[in-house]
């Protein structure tokens, strides 16, 4: 080869990386056999979907199990749309509400990784206008807070936020009068200006004093925001989603993907199914201004079980390492203080509830991880026994008893244990 070939080829050689980046891996697929799990078991899973939709639970639901770094088990049945027929898919866009958390939290910690934020530095530093947050103490009283809120307290939901919707308490009272959010909306334009309403509000408890759900993690995705500089659809896109090959995670679902997207429902107090939201005119989902790190995302099942390998994987997926292996260990251990537990004795990390061991062990192994979303999605992740589990239906108000009956046929499927 001539010596200016030469010198092209190596100049492109160097190119090819940046300008073609590698393609995210598919999610890999496997036997049950082979996993140490059984068909005939996991069939049971399938037959126990398909009376949950039949009985009217669900109008629809979508799952996937992976063992041992391979997918194992895929079933979708029912309706994606109860107002068009449309049938649900594996490739259809569901909302995963709060299973958005988890998300959010590690783009928080790529940003501790690159050593641009603290876990417990002052979210003052970000948020000027939280330096001089007060508390709601006994008979209305407002009290100086004791400590400034930090990343850790948004990450672990101790940071005296609330939501406002719970109850009819003062500062329910007080969060409803400053319109932040009704049952399902958010009311302000987006979560600058909810950092500014709520710098105005007192905090439910002295920040680090106590676990309590709330505003946390939308608060978390605008600190990602300030610090990043960047919309957190587009660092999540660009930091996350790309290279795992999310290319189906949406804050607003475009136009051209809409058909994919269905209803969402309740059901009535006489046991009929009632629309709750539908995909021509969803505020949440649709044309987006309040980019939601607590509840906002809707997507596939196959990419959030690309999340899920990652993490399971210690940070990386394929070629994409998004986190090391100790910041995933970090985020997926109880880090609430001894006799504090986030509900029912379960542990609480940085974003993910944590299964716990003793009295209050269910069926998930002890350090098993998860989470789940308003319209009865939700995941595990099971370190000892190499397992992931996702469900995702949407139905507001799922009944709690369907999570661990799905959770005991799945491990009663094990034919090996890592145990």
């Amino acid at each position: 080869m001539p010596a200016t070939a030469r010198a092209i080829a190596a100049a492109l050689t160097l190119l090819l990386p940046a300008a073609f980046p590698a393609l995210a891996a598919d999610l890999p697929r496997g036997n049950p056999e082979d996993a140490g799990m059984s068909p005939e078991r996991l069939e049971r899973v399938r037959v126990k979907m398909n009376r949950l939709v039949e009985s009217g639970e669900f109008p629809g639901m979508t799952a996937m199990i992976a063992r041992r770094g391979k997918v194992v088990f895929e079933h979708t049945t029912g309706l994606l749309d109860v107002e068009t027929g449309a049938e649900l898919q594996s490739d259809s866009l569901l909302r995963i509400y709060s299973m958005t958390k988890p998300i959010t939290s590690v783009g928080a910690m790529m940003l501790v990784e690159e050593g641009k934020l603290l876990l417990d530095e002052p979210v003052t530093k970000f948020f000027p206008e939280w330096k001089d947050m007060t508390v709601l103490a006994e008979r209305g009283n407002m009290v100086p807070a004791a400590r400034p809120v930090t990343p850790r307290h948004l990450l672990m939901h101790m940071s005296g936020l609330t939501y406002g919707y719970y109850g009819d308490s003062l500062l329910d009272r007080m969060y409803q009068e400053a319109r932040l959010i009704d049952d399902w909306d958010y009311l302000t334009r987006d979560t600058r200006e909810l950092v500014e309403k709520l710098a105005d509000l007192p905090l439910l408890f002295q920040p680090g004093s106590r676990y309590h759900y709330g505003f946390s993690t939308d608060v978390l995705g605008h600190l990602i925001e300030r610090v990043s500089g960047e919309p957190l659809d587009r660092y999540l896109e660009t930091r996350l989603f790309e290279p795992l090959g999310m290319t189906e995670s949406y804050f607003d679902v475009p136009p051209e993907v809409v058909e994919r997207f269905g209803t969402d429902h309740i059901i009535g107090e006489d046991g009929t199914l009632i629309v709750q939201d539908s995909p021509g005119e969803d505020p949440e989902f649709i044309g987006v201004t309040f980019l939601s790190g607590g509840g906002g995302l809707v997507m596939t099942a196959d990419n959030y079980m690309r999340f899920c390998f990652m993490l399971l994987n210690g940070g990386a997926f394929g070629d994409a390492r998004i986190l090391s292996p100790a910041t995933i260990a970090l985020m997926t251990s109880n880090l609430l203080p001894a006799g504090m537990d986030s509900g029912q004795g379960a542990g609480f990390g940085l974003g993910f509830g944590v299964a716990p061991s003793g009295i209050h062990q269910r069926t998930l192994t002890p350090g098993s991880y998860y989470w789940g979303g308003a319209a009865g999605t939700f995941f595990w992740i099971d370190p000892t026994e190499e397992l992931i589990g996702l469900f995702m239906p949407q139905r507001i108000g799922t009944p709690p008893w369907i999570q661990p009956t799905l959770q005991n046929l799945v491990y009663a499927s094990l034919t090996e244990s890592n145990l």
